[in-house]
């Protein structure tokens, strides 16, 4: 299930905190964005009972990153035909039809 955390973290940590992000194995995206927000990192989390305990152990880890918003997907119909295995990692494809 797809998570996206929003969050702000001080300009002197922001490099720290998006190579920590990228480093784990769930994280999809990492960015800097603009506004008052400027962290956004998508991972991949086995259900949405593991979003507020990564969510506690990121913030246990950076302590200068504040997670102010949380984008849950609760479905993912497709993967772009991509066959995933438990951790999310691709294991092949499948052609797909989408009509």
């Amino acid at each position: 299930m797809p998570v996206t955390f929003l969050g702000r973290a001080p300009a002197r940590d922001l490099n720290a905190v998006h190579r920590t992000l990228a480093a784990l194995p769930e994280c999809r995206v990492v960015a800097a964005v603009t506004g008052p927000d400027n962290v956004l990192a998508t991972l991949w989390l086995p259900g949405v009972g593991d979003i507020q305990r990564r969510e506690t152990a990121l913030c246990a880890r950076l302590p200068s990153l504040t997670v102010t918003d949380r984008i849950v997907g609760l479905r993912t119909v497709k993967r772009m035909g991509h066959l995933l295995d438990e951790q999310g990692r691709r294991l092949g494809t499948r052609p797909i039809r989408p009509w």
